[in-house]
């Protein structure tokens, strides 16, 4: 077996299955070339606009053209054009036009300026309820019509004409052109969401996409097809006739999936597994940390968890290390701040080696942070009469394992009584979504190479991570280097807003950043190696199968 030891990030769109081509034969499908790949579980919805998951984002990334990707070249990545062919801004970088390619939608209809000011202006009208709104509230008025205090018309976004986009911004953006492929700014159409209403993006008749495929099928719970799309502007450039993504929530079906050669590609964490792998022929081995942050979050109007010295001692009660090797392997790494490893600040490089992670900074005993916070709320000294739900959005037995361990653990520690609450996806997004739990558990992943992408999800109450607290200090923090175009200064004001949210606030609780342990066949080629590439599977190619 050929190992590769990658030191960058990992993308994690690539987390992905199929079945029908036959992985590891020798023989290409009478379908043309295609790619097998997975989802841990079914996404809520593909209308850009309202959903928010990894799941949707990996098909999204496939379907849709944003108005510029994220590329790689080598070790290197370069910010290309996509829906846009060039674009320049002023002089201050408050306004940028961006001039459109001749594109068409899949269904053969012509992609408009006007649609990506459309999906902008759903994004950040407060009716259409969007959760990634807090991404461009940047743009011209944004933040207003966020809140409802300016109508979505005065959005600072127009088409100059059917290919030209202009957009403006409140204040110089440092990062901003890392915002264009993010679905907060795709395009949208008009005709369709007007058409299907709330069952936009909720089935394949109401989706059309404008990117290097087309989702021809989604069968719940079951499986997503996609096909190349024949009206993509760079269809050349398209290697695959079909995507295929099985919905596996069970790890045991997807190492057994792989190793029968029916998988192109799976992510495995097992120890068993990984010396099952490691010694297989004609596999490469991807070993990188990326940027994902797994975490719980506390509902901060719960009685229990208002008070900031129990979700310190909830938070220090996890002890990582051991987390990290019992439950994970070794394969992530602990983590004691909010922004995973990896993560840049542009010339001065990663954020973490040039800020300490501020959960280190708190010393004391959980136990006794959890007896001073019982008696500020009234509750006596006796930890036991504590009974606390931990939410999770797993029925597997990994799921199960790992709550376990959890539950056991904070019992150990802090002498409270811990229940757990399992849930499907949806259910678990409509009960924390509804503040309808305790402690919940989590996984986030950076949208783009900027601390930011981390720091904006808690700032205006914007409940991203539906955690229901706001702090003016933070807001304020996070306003400041939104525009702040020096990069040390920048740094700073992240690292004082990091400190509220953990040290001071201790809103979250990030315990493990991931690391991938990916193994792909051979013929898989032109796959991403970084985690923040956003070109999807646009270059995949499976033709040496």
């Amino acid at each position: 077996m050929k190992k590769k030891i990658i030191s960058a990030l990992l993308a994690a769109v690539m987390v992905f299955s199929l079945t029908a081509c036959g992985g590891g034969s020798d023989k290409k499908s009478a379908d043309g070339t295609c790619y097998n790949t997975y989802l841990d579980t079914d996404p809520t919805t593909m209308d850009p606009v309202k959903g928010n998951d990894t799941y949707s984002m990996g098909i999204l990334r496939n379907i849709m053209e944003p108005l510029t990707r994220l590329e790689e070249d080598g070790d290197k990545q370069e910010r290309k054009g996509a829906g846009a062919e060039s674009w320049e801004s002023n002089d201050d970088g408050t306004v940028w036009t961006f001039h459109l390619r001749d594109n068409k939608w899949s269904d053969g209809e012509p992609v408009t300026a006007d649609d990506y000011v459309y999906g902008m202006k759903q994004t950040l009208d407060p009716e259409a309820g969007s959760p990634n709104a807090f991404y461009i509230t940047c743009i011209k008025n944004g933040e207003a019509i966020y809140n409802g205090e300016k109508d979505v018309s005065e959005l600072g976004v127009k088409a100059v004409d059917d290919k030209t986009l202009e957009i403006t911004l409140e204040y110089s953006v440092p990062y901003f052109l890392s915002l264009t492929d993010t679905r907060a700014m795709y395009p949208v159409r008009e005709d369709l969401v007007e058409k299907y209403g709330e069952s936009y993006g909720a089935n394949v008749e109401s989706m059309v996409g404008c990117g290097p495929f087309k989702m021809t099928s989604w069968k719940r719970n079951s499986k997503i097809e996609l096909e190349k799309n024949e009206n993509y502007w760079d269809k050349d450039s398209v290697k695959l006739d079909k995507v295929n993504y099985q919905i596996v929530s069970d790890q045991t079906a997807r190492f057994n999936s792989f190793d029968s050669g029916s998988l192109d590609y799976v992510a495995c964490a097992d120890k068993e597994w990984i010396g099952r792998f490691d010694k297989k022929d004609k596999v490469d081995v991807v070993e990188a940390p990326i940027p994902t942050v797994r975490y719980d979050f506390f509902n901060c109007q719960d009685k229990i968890f208002s008070n900031v010295n129990i979700r310190k001692a909830f938070t220090m009660a996890v002890n990582r290390e051991d987390m990290c090797s019992v439950i994970y392997n070794d394969i992530h790494k602990p983590l004691y701040g909010w922004v995973p490893y990896s993560t840049s600040t542009g010339e001065l490089g990663e954020y973490r080696a040039q800020v300490e992670e501020p959960l280190k900074s708190i010393t004391e005993d959980p136990k006794e942070l959890l007896l001073k916070g019982m008696q500020e709320l009234g509750l006596g000294s006796d930890p036991s009469t504590l009974s606390i739900t931990y939410t999770l959005s797993g029925t597997t037995e990994w799921t199960r394992t790992y709550a376990t361990y959890c539950q056991q653990m904070w019992e150990k520690i802090l002498g409270v009584k811990v229940e757990l609450d399992f849930n499907e996806w949806g259910t678990f997004q409509s009960k924390t979504n509804n503040g309808e739990f305790q402690i919940a558990m989590m996984t986030w992943s950076i949208d783009y190479d900027d601390p930011m992408a981390m720091m904006e999800v808690f700032a205006g109450g914007s409940n991203m991570v539906p955690v229901f607290w706001q702090n003016e200090q933070y807001d304020s923090l996070v306003a400041q280097a939104r525009k702040e175009m020096d990069e040390k200064t920048r740094v700073d004001l992240y690292k004082q807003a990091e400190n509220i949210l953990l040290a001071d606030e201790c809103v979250i609780s990030p315990n493990v950043n991931e690391c991938t342990h990916s193994y792909y066949y051979q013929y898989v080629k032109n796959y991403n190696k970084l985690a923040s590439s956003t070109s999807g599977l646009k270059y995949v190619d499976t033709s040496a199968r």
